[in-house]
């Protein structure tokens, strides 16, 4: 069974899919740190550098943007003796579209490879035929698909897994939107002055209901954003509009379906696998690290054995972590070492089916000479721990702004067991500052719930998520 968890506070949205009561993948979208990933810009070619192949691209960010030859190359080029030159000079304007968001010192990665994604469809509007999901199995349906697309859309579609169950109302009411999308961003293009913003994605809330695929729930604790989600389902995905569920139970969305635990679980470096083995995860600048250990379960059978056993259980437990935790980029593993090589064949495969639903597509490229397994996952938007640490993602705190939005769930807890009470928050200084800065409009709203401001005493001995929310001034 999955399900989708809405849990909503202003300036703080976090998304939960839910597969069988264990977490699988969570969002946190903040209104100061929203995803530019899949708008698209009207940009202006800032520099060009044909010692790196790629273009500096001003889309009116922080900092420029990073194209590069092949996401500046059009479709059916030819590569091998071109430079990125040849499609790019200083002061062009240049359509592009955000891959990945900034990340640490470097800008937005860019591509002039627009793509508009819809429940069913991905219109490709500068790319002719008809492309398919891989996850669209078998020649036969695959050739069905391609043919029913063909027929019904035309050239410049991609037609995701869901074309395969889907009818022809859902297909043509993709269609319809995703060609409306490109009309008015074609006409803003054509009176807009770079940079300018032709498109934006979709907020968190309405993108996860596009992309859901078929959940059995999807509950919010949010009126405004229910409704907002219904009207959406009800234009775009109407099988969705009856599994919307308002959550009004006297315990918050996420405690009550224990997701708190479960997200504090995806900060801890130390995963205990159920053989007896276990895995360690660390995060770095380069690369993320994730090393297996047969633990006490090495104690069972003989050394070649445990190790496979340990290695095999590892790779469900890597993919689901991968996953949850939104790592990115080059991971690589040091599973327990094997004398084998078919055993190393074992694991590897393991390891892909287990990552095969994963919608950010890792690939692995298999044992390096020092024995370690290395992969690769897109990365589109921060790990969950760059986001709930922010600087410090490396280390074992949360942000001071964490904090405060944590803070703000503690006083509604509060408010509920004490109606009428007056409340008070001693927290450390740089989460008080968090409160009344960046989670200023979360505190506005929560003074407004309880009728009365609340008082914020700093604490400078208090661990920075050591707060404590009481009756009276804290």
């Amino acid at each position: 069974m999955a399900e989708i968890l809405i849990d909503a506070q202003p300036g703080e949205t976090r998304i939960a899919l839910v597969e069988d009561g264990r977490l699988a993948e969570v969002e946190v979208a903040r209104r100061d740190a929203l995803s530019a990933v899949g708008d698209i810009y009207l940009g202006r070619a800032e520099a060009v550098l044909p010692a790196l192949d790629a273009a500096f691209i001003d889309i009116g960010l922080e900092r420029s943007g990073f194209l590069a030859l092949p996401e500046a190359r059009p479709y059916g080029a030819e590569g091998g003796d071109d430079g990125i030159g040849d499609y790019v000079g200083e002061g062009d304007k240049v359509l592009v579209q955000v891959q990945r968001d900034p990340f640490q010192d470097k800008g937005a990665k860019l591509t002039t490879h627009i793509t508009l994604p819809g429940a069913v469809l991905v219109m490709t509007p500068e790319r002719p035929g008809i492309g398919l999901s891989k996850r669209i199995a078998g020649e036969e349906a695959r050739g069905r698909v391609r043919a029913r697309i063909q027929d019904l859309a035309g050239d410049g579609f991609i037609a995701r897994t869901a074309a395969a169950e889907a009818g022809e109302e859902a297909i043509g009411r993709d269609l319809a939107a995703l060609r409306d999308a490109w009309a008015e961003i074609d006409a803003k293009r054509a009176r807009a002055k770079a940079p300018a913003r032709l498109h934006a994605e979709l907020d968190p809330v309405l993108r996860w209901l596009r992309d859901a695929g078929a959940p059995e729930r999807i509950v919010i604790d949010d009126s405004g954003i229910l409704a907002r989600a219904r009207a959406y389902a009800e234009r775009l995905r109407p099988e969705l509009a009856d599994r919307l569920h308002h959550h009004s139970g006297s315990a918050p969305l996420f405690e009550a379906h224990g997701i708190e635990e479960q997200i504090d679980a995806a900060l801890d470096p130390a995963v205990a696998l159920s053989g007896g083995g276990g895995i360690v995860i660390e995060e770095t600048r380069a690369l993320t690290a994730i090393d297996v250990d047969t633990g006490a379960g090495g104690s069972r059978g003989g050394r070649e054995e445990a190790a496979l056993r340990t290695n095999v259980e590892a790779t469900g437990e890597i993919a689901r972590q991968v996953r949850l935790r939104n790592l990115a980029g080059l991971l690589v593993v040091d599973f327990v070492s094997m004398r084998r090589r078919d055993h190393g064949g074992r694991v590897l495969e393991a390891l892909r089916q287990a990552l095969a639903l994963d919608p950010c597509y890792p690939q692995v490229t298999g044992f390096t000479r020092l024995g370690l397994v290395e992969m690769t996952r897109r990365r589109r938007r921060p790990s969950l721990a760059e986001v709930l640490r922010g600087r410090d993602s490396g280390g074992p705190l949360k942000s001071a702004l964490t904090v405060a939005f944590d803070v703000l769930r503690a006083v509604g807890r509060e408010a509920r067991a004490m109606p009428g009470a007056a409340l008070g928050v001693t927290a450390a200084p740089d989460v008080i500052q968090a409160l009344q800065g960046a989670a200023g409009d979360a505190l506005a709203a929560a003074e407004t719930s309880l009728g009365r401001p609340l008082g914020l005493t700093p604490d400078p001995a208090r661990p920075r998520e050591g707060f404590h929310v009481a009756a009276g001034d804290g």
